[in-house]
């Protein structure tokens, strides 16, 4: 391993960089450590590895890879279509014996799992999904000594995260105003720092009101906080009254539909009642959604040309 003070400060520096998805140094430093344990530079593990859900990932292209670079990889038959995917792949031991799997998901099985036609990726994208599921599989089960158990982004994103998991997870403070603590010791601010940190890691993770998208998200740190990054704050007093700021939007956000959910029941309407111009005019706004005040005017439009939308297709 590289000297931890050197990775630490190249870490701060490549935090700055638009070019990959991770904005925390801590971040950066893990998986460029997780990076280094697989065989691949800096800029390849940033590019390829992700925080989804609270969990390290991988692009299920960066599994593949790992799989063919192996010395006893021995090949790897593919054959997906909208149905169903079903991957073979081999591995040539050093004694010279042969080991294969085949590893088949099908449409029925994200049915199953509640995946399709429920989430907007597997209904819009079903071969691509097919085939990540199953060569995330493959690779797991033949080359388990390359990822170590490492879901595919694309797995990941699947996890549902319940309000109830999320709640208790994400500690918040819900102090009266009058109640504000006087006392900006290190371990009041060091607790209250992560306190809100994970309140907006929760925001990006579930896209809510926005957050996911950084120049949402920096412009709302900026505005409240004066720096770049809630990590950077030094005024308890900011910092304590962000957290609540975001935790307001946290609770207002778990006591009605996500974002997606309203995607998918507006998608759902849409379909039935409205053809043609209306369709190519409001479904990309649907799909292309990031706040609900979006939904709200596709919702409201609906709502305002529901009859003579249901007179006309009679």
């Amino acid at each position: 391993m590289n000297d931890l003070v050197a990775l630490q400060s190249t870490s701060k520096e490549l935090a700055q960089s638009r070019l990959h998805a991770h904005r925390n140094p801590a971040d950066v430093l893990f998986v460029i450590l997780v990076g280094e344990s697989l065989g691949l530079n800096a800029a390849t593990a940033l590019m390829n590895i992700y925080n989804v859900n609270g969990m390290p990932t991988m692009k299920v292209d960066l599994k593949l890879a790992l799989a063919k670079r192996h010395p006893e990889y021995a090949g790897c038959e593919i054959d997906a279509n909208t149905e169903r995917c079903i991957v073979k792949m081999k591995r040539r031991k050093e004694n010279g014996t042969e080991e294969s799997i085949t590893s088949t998901f099908t449409i029925e099985d994200a049915k199953r799992a509640g995946l399709f036609p429920k989430k907007d990726n597997w209904r819009m994208y079903p071969q691509r999904m097919l085939k990540a599921r199953a060569i995330s599989y493959a690779v797991n089960d033949l080359f388990p000594d390359i990822v170590f158990g490492m879901l595919s982004s694309e797995e990941a994103q699947d996890i549902d995260q319940h309000t109830e998991k999320t709640m208790a997870e994400y500690k918040i403070i819900e102090s009266e105003a009058e109640a504000l603590p006087g006392s900006d010791t290190n371990d009041e601010f060091a607790e209250l720092m992560a306190a809100t940190q994970g309140v907006m890691r929760n925001l990006v993770d579930n896209k809510i009101d926005g957050f996911d998208n950084e120049v949402r998200r920096h412009s709302s740190i900026k505005k409240h906080l004066g720096c770049s990054m809630i990590a950077e704050c030094t005024n308890f007093h900011d910092l304590y009254e962000y957290h609540n700021h975001l935790a307001a939007i946290l609770r207002g956000a778990n006591a009605k539909p996500t974002i997606k959910e309203r995607q998918v029941e507006l998608i759902e309407r849409m379909t039935k009642l409205a053809t043609g111009e209306e369709l190519e005019e409001w479904l990309p706004k649907i799909q292309g959604a990031t706040r609900h005040s979006a939904l709200d005017d596709v919702e409201a439009w609906l709502n305002e040309n529901k009859t003579s939308i249901e007179g006309d297709s009679k």
